[in-house]
């Protein structure tokens, strides 16, 4: 009875013990949970941040080009308000030179007073239209000098803007790289046995959903290959989507559990351009946990190309792109450790090996 009761207690104790140990990981998991949340939040407005700074360095430079054609020009009416008053001050010494009585000398001569009618009046017609084009030059300079200053006031405020938008960006990234901590100490907690695996496999899952419901969303839209060359053979053709290190494979094992890679993870500074790999409708740009902010190209026939972890993307949803169009920027976003882009490609729903469709490796002479 004793030994009984012991065990009856034992296993009591392993119960709370079991149930505290439940308690820890549920919290862990909520406190998981919540901090993706946090960070999917910060990465979309880094995303929509970038995308501003990058549009506003467009608007500064069309106003820099501006503003050189506006000092052009200035300089051009500045030439000829200077010829102009070579003119005037030629005119002035000859008037000088004559005095005002040879206008009364030719007044009281014998000559035919039509005749000098005439030359009055050319004289008068020659001084008024010296006059009338130096004020039409002076007019001209000071509405230019006007525009200058206007563009110049505005061109200072893009600046301001741009510096105000690069610490927000500044501050967005350290808010995103302290929540990115917290997330990796927080699943670290949690990471067991095949917690990591299994996470994994709900992030996949969870992409395959996405792709088959794009899969049967498309499916009645007109042939996106109409009129090219089929995506089907285009193999060993592709350009990469990014120069940078093939950091994983395609079919390589993953660091937790036996999953295997579907695409490659090309490591590459952070805001460097990602590049369409051929012609296709955007089809998904959005956050999706496990792959951060991500773009998904339909190229028509069941095949897709997708990017992940991107930092900002620049386009959107029906977009159509082009081989080679800037479709998004590097980053780490979905709680990455380092900045790179996961490249994976898709034949009616199955992942194919982007080593065997793309031209050599991802280097920097090669990709885009």
């Amino acid at each position: 009875a004793d030994e009984a009761a012991e065990a009856a207690a034992r296993l009591e104790r392993l119960k709370a013990r079991i149930g505290e140990v439940q308690q820890r990981l549920a919290e862990a998991r909520r406190k998981e949970s919540r901090l993706s949340e946090e960070l999917r939040r910060a990465e979309t407005r880094i995303a929509a941040t970038s995308r501003a700074l990058r549009d506003v360095r467009r608007q500064i430079g069309r106003h820099d080009r501006r503003l050189k054609e506006l000092r052009q020009e200035r300089s051009a009416q500045a030439g000829l308000l200077s010829r102009a008053r070579a003119r005037l001050k030629e005119q002035v010494r000859a008037a000088y030179v004559l005095g005002r009585e040879e206008q009364f000398k030719m007044l009281l001569s014998q000559e035919d007073p039509h005749s000098v009618g005439r030359t009055l009046v050319y004289y008068r017609y020659l001084n008024r239209a010296r006059a009338e084009q130096i004020r039409e030059v002076r007019e001209a300079l000071a509405r230019l000098a006007r525009l200058e200053e206007d563009i110049a006031g505005e061109l200072a405020a893009l600046e301001r803007a741009r510096a105000e938008q690069r610490d927000h960006l500044a501050r967005l990234e350290s808010e995103r790289a302290e929540r990115a901590r917290l997330l990796k100490r927080i699943r670290a907690e949690i990471r067991g046995g095949d917690r990591e695996l299994s996470r994994l496999s709900r992030d996949r899952a969870r992409l395959e959903a996405l792709l088959e419901e794009l899969q049967h969303a498309l499916a009645d839209l007109e042939d996106l290959d109409a009129g090219r060359q089929p995506f089907g053979e285009l193999r060993k053709r592709l350009p990469w989507p990014v120069a940078g290190r093939l950091a994983a494979r395609y079919g390589e094992r993953r660091e937790a559990g036996g999953l295997r890679w579907r695409g490659v993870f090309i490591e590459a500074p952070a805001n460097r351009e990602v590049r369409a790999v051929s012609h296709g409708r955007v089809a998904f740009a959005d956050w999706l946990r496990g792959f951060g902010l991500l773009v998904i190209v339909d190229h028509g026939d069941g095949y897709m190309s997708l990017y992940g972890h991107n930092q900002a993307i620049y386009k959107e949803v029906g977009d159509w792109v082009e081989a080679g169009e800037v479709i998004a920027a590097v980053g780490d976003s979905g709680g990455m450790e380092r900045s790179g882009l996961y490249f994976e490609l898709r034949h009616r729903g199955k992942p194919i090996n982007p080593l065997k469709w793309c031209k050599g490796r991802p280097t920097a002479g090669r990709a885009g």
